[in-house]
């Protein structure tokens, strides 16, 4: 019999939002790393910089679009030297990061954050 779509989650729909559920996450300023341990029991490590590269802002993915359509590439400076201020977490789906050069516009959600994931 299938499982009532109203009714309380199934093992196998708890279990796929335990992959994209942290249990703890932690943003080392210092080291300018993002750590999750997700409910699954997967470890994800980022490199904050990394992060910065594919921000999923509009006016990022904007930049890029515009930069793999236009035959003669103009390549921005490397966010190099820009570094994390601050973090919040954007209710419980998603971190936003606050960079030196005023940055903040991108919400990272932790299902993005997931598909990006090495696990270790």
């Amino acid at each position: 019999m299938p499982a009532d779509p109203s009714g309380p989650p199934t093992a196998s729909t708890s279990s796929s939002g335990d992959a994209v559920t942290p249990r703890d996450l932690k943003v080392k300023l210092s080291e300018q790393r993002l750590f999750i341990d997700w409910k699954d029991g997967k470890r994800s490590e980022y490199s904050l910089a990394e992060l910065r590269r594919v921000c999923p802002c509009a006016t990022c993915r904007t930049d890029r679009e515009q930069q793999s359509a236009n035959p003669l590439r103009i390549l921005r400076a490397d966010p190099t030297g820009i570094r994390v201020v601050n973090a919040r977490l954007v209710g419980n789906y998603a971190i936003q990061f606050e960079w030196s050069d005023g940055h903040n516009t991108g919400i990272f959600d932790f299902r993005f954050l997931r598909s990006l994931a090495n696990p270790h």
